[in-house]
């Protein structure tokens, strides 16, 4: 009984030391950024083509707690 605690306690001792603790862990939320450039494309095109498929296939991902969008002339961003 006293030789299985003994072991007990050296092998927790051994897995303790090994056990990666982070000081100050990453609490940041996990997301995805999606940028996309269309020069050539109109804004009707880059809605139809681009933005309306990303949008569709983001808001309907399983756990996700929301995304946004940033539009210029020639660029956009989601997340």
């Amino acid at each position: 009984m006293i030789l299985g605690v003994a072991l007990a306690a050296v092998l927790g001792g051994a897995a303790l030391r090994k056990l990666d603790i982070d000081a100050f862990p990453d609490t940041t939320p996990v997301q995805v950024q999606i940028n996309t450039v269309a020069a050539s494309l109109g804004p009707e095109e880059v809605e139809q083509r681009i933005t309306f498929p990303i949008e569709q296939a983001i808001g309907g991902l399983p756990g996700s707690k929301g995304c946004g969008a940033f539009r210029s002339l020639d660029f956009r961003r989601w997340w």
